[in-house]
């Protein structure tokens, strides 16, 4: 019976996978939080999973899974005296959160859209909120972004780690005012053009820039909820910004129109035509299915509040900016937060400054909400399909995601294994170990090959009967690679089969299955990620580590 160790190489494309032994199908359940809401915005409890209807691209889908999540009562000490003498009665302990229902929070900061003066107004409330609203199981992170993404708290339930990020980030830079003296500046050119082309060109050239900077906080934003596809929980993203332009440039091509009609000598421009072709509506669209995707839902808090829109009529310039101008500029940032809460089932925080009461409303939507769940169909594609979910009680609305992805198996896994990479998980039933031998240094000095060992306990594998005389199993290895400036590697992943003599089945207790391969790893501190799923059961096991690839000799 080979339990020794296997040699094995590196993981490769599924191209050198081989067969498995058995076709399993895996019957999943679909699961989407929804929160419901009279008119006036009161939460509506006490429903049964008869009052609602779940539609998947349009086909109505029978509820299989349905519970309500009401606020947990906080554990009140016992005001019974004890007897004289009688020791006093230990504290009572908060039974354990089970880990789908455990909250992630995610703060990310636009530094690049907001000022630092309006940022700051809501570090305020957030602070509040991370202290009155996280409970036993909550864990929260922290992301900036200010032309590059950084995460300056992983997740925590330290709420006192999260308070004093918050107080360091309140005394950086913004780039919201710079945004607005780029404005400002544009305008000045536009007004002083010599002609309705020069005007446009500059116009043009705006809108470019606001255009360049989106794609990348599109991307920061979208890349970081990515590798929270494979984080358990019900997580929440708390955006802080003064908005993602949905027509970059908008205000801009409004302030072109008006001058152009002041002007007799630069005639009849077809300027809002010029300013429809920089629409990034889809762009935007694509952070609410990235959010939908990965179950987490989108909650926006436009910064400005009632003075957005209307910087541009500073007294810098020459003249008042029109009404007109400012309701453009304010459209365009705002508009584009709604849609991505009313995408996700989240809530947008626009034109007000009561930053406290959209906290309140967060704190409302985590306390209190319904989860539903319906049964796929077997196939298991990486595709998005719409999703609406209703409330058969026409005085009530319901707010859920409205698309999803069901993942294939493949990218459910490797989901798994990037957020271990990053927020290790302590999911593993199949209680693997990894054992991490002496790098070895290559022909290339810059990287050094790693021998990798797992170790599976053979009772954790399902073995199936071929024939008579041997049993059979198999397991599938998934591997991730992150160096010491965060970059990460492409998951690789490897089948393997197992045989065991029927005669040996009896005795596979306490012992375990050791599978090695070799990672190579650049020079330097690097983490491994490591997943493995068993073919027949599906069941599960990641384990993590750490390694300095160095030249020990």
């Amino acid at each position: 019976m080979p339990l020794a160790a296997q040699s094995q190489q590196q993981p490769q494309n599924p191209a050198s996978e081989v067969p498995k032994l058995v076709d399993t199908l895996e019957v999943k359940v679909i699961n989407v939080d929804v929160v419901v809401t009279d008119k006036k915005g009161n939460t509506i409890k006490g429903l049964t999973k008869d009052d609602f209807e779940v539609l998947e691209n349009g086909v109505p889908k029978a509820i299989s899974n349905f519970y309500e999540v009401e606020p947990r009562p906080l554990t009140a000490a016992s005001t019974t005296p004890a007897a004289p003498g009688a020791a006093p009665a230990p504290p009572v302990k908060p039974e354990p959160v089970p880990e789908h229902m455990k909250r992630r929070i995610i703060f990310f900061i636009d530094n690049l859209s907001l000022a630092p003066f309006n940022r700051n107004r809501v570090f305020k409330d957030m602070k509040l909120f991370v202290t009155n609203v996280m409970r036993p199981g909550d864990e929260a992170m922290i992301a900036t972004f200010n032309r590059s993404l950084k995460v300056r708290v992983p997740f925590t339930r330290d709420t006192t780690q999260l308070i004093q990020t918050f107080d360091v980030i309140a005394g950086e830079s913004g780039l919201g005012l710079n945004n607005r003296s780029d404005m400002r500046d544009t305008q000045g050119h536009i007004k002083e053009a010599r002609s309705y082309d020069e005007a446009l060109a500059a116009a043009r050239s705006y809108s470019q820039s606001i255009e360049h900077d989106l794609r990348q906080s599109v991307t920061s934003i979208v890349g970081l909820m990515q590798t929270l596809a494979g984080v358990e929980g019900k997580k929440v993203l708390v955006l802080a910004s003064e908005g993602f332009p949905i027509q970059p440039g908008r205000e801009m091509f409004e302030y072109l129109e008006e001058l152009q009609r002041e002007r007799s000598g630069w005639g009849q421009g077809s300027t809002f035509i010029e300013g429809m072709h920089f629409d990034a509506s889809d762009l935007i669209r694509s952070i609410g299915r990235a959010a939908n995707a990965n179950d987490i839902t989108m909650y926006a808090i436009h910064a400005g509040g009632l003075a957005a829109g209307s910087e541009s009529g500073s007294a810098e310039n020459a003249a008042p900016t029109s009404f007109a101008v400012s309701q453009a500029a304010l459209s365009n940032s705002t508009e584009s937060l709604r849609m991505l809460a009313d995408m996700t089932g989240g809530l947008a925080s626009v034109q007000t400054n009561n930053f406290a009461n959209a906290f309140v409303r967060i704190q409302r939507d985590l306390d209190s909400y319904y989860s539903l769940g319906y049964r796929a169909g077997t196939e298991r594609v990486d595709r998005q399909r719409s999703l609406q979910v209703r409330v058969k009680n026409k005085a009530y609305t319901a707010r859920a995601r409205q698309t999803f992805v069901e993942k294939s198996p493949v990218a459910e896994m490797s989901d798994r294994v990037i957020a271990n990479l990053l927020y290790r998980t302590k999911a593993n039933d199949m209680q693997i170990l990894m054992k991490i031998s002496t790098p070895r240094a290559t022909e290339d000095r810059d990287f050094y090959s790693v021998p990798i060992e797992l170790q599976i306990p053979m009772e954790k594998l399902t073995l199936i009967p071929q024939g008579e005389t041997a049993y059979a199993g198999g397991f599938t290895v998934y591997v991730a690679v992150a160096n010491k400036d965060g970059d990460m590697s492409d998951v690789q992943r490897k089948s393997h089969q197992i045989h065991v003599d029927a005669a040996d089945m009896k005795s596979l207790g306490g012992k375990h299955y050791t599978y090695t391969l070799d990672l190579l790893m650049e020079r330097g501190l690097n983490k491994v990620s490591v997943g493995v799923i068993d073919d027949v059961s599906n069941e599960t096991g990641f384990a993590r580590d750490q390694i300095i690839a160095q030249d020990l000799r």
